[in-house]
């Protein structure tokens, strides 16, 4: 049976719910779910139901761990794979695809800390920390970060103020985000400065290694 589409949040969520199982051996509560995510737990009620409406989980409102991840159908995520998530720039920031590309048969330990999804890398902005165009680069959920790490960010586009992704290493200056590429060409790739009261403005999670590739000049 071929279930509906489900949307790039969708796709986190349920990864998300299906390694906390694995790793717990329970499913977690919302709130515990939209802490990790950085939802509330309104809108991880909201995710949650969306997924029971495409068949992909069995949900419970009467307990608090009532969900459960329907098996031997392809509402189950296939065993040590991570779903591929669109694009990710290390350059220009660029739109972000809304669907899963393909499930990759990776370990999702074999990243540190242990990645929920991976996206392809577009620009060389973050060359001089290993990470090349078209690398697959693992994340791990989660809405906060330290300084100096390097974070998945969703960001306004400067020209059409859409939300779009990009791969950066973060730094925090009170109600101030700077964030910096890893490469010399500074007139290129400078840094972008964002006002957090003024700007939306949200971290996706943090870069835990990558998948080479292997197929192409480099620049």
């Amino acid at each position: 049976m071929q279930l509906p589409a489900l949307t790039e949040k969708q796709t986190r969520v349920l990864a998300f719910l299906q390694q906390y199982v694995q790793q717990k051996g329970r499913p977690p509560t919302q709130t515990e779910m939209g802490d990790a995510l950085g939802f509330t737990r309104s809108m991880a009620r909201l995710h949650l139901a969306a997924l029971a409406e495409k068949g992909y989980i069995a949900a419970e409102d009467s307990t608090a761990r009532g969900l459960t991840i329907l098996q031997g159908t392809v509402a189950a995520l296939p065993p040590n794979s991570l779903p591929l998530i669109g694009r990710i720039a290390a350059g220009t920031p660029v739109m972000s695809d809304e669907n899963v590309e393909e499930y990759l048969t990776v370990e999702p330990t074999l990243f540190r800390p242990r990645a929920q999804f991976l996206r392809r890398v577009e620009g060389w902005s973050m060359q001089n920390a290993n990470i090349f165009d078209r690398d697959l680069v693992g994340i791990h959920q989660t809405h906060e970060a330290s300084n100096r790490q390097i974070v998945a960010v969703r960001i306004p586009d400067p020209q059409t103020g859409d939300m779009t992704m990009a791969l950066k290493r973060y730094t925090r200056q009170g109600r101030f985000v700077v964030l910096l590429s890893e490469n010399d060409d500074q007139q290129r790739y400078a840094p972008i400065r964002i006002d957090t009261d003024n700007t939306e403005f949200a971290i996706e999670g943090l870069y835990a290694g990558l998948i080479r590739y292997a197929g192409g000049p480099l620049p």
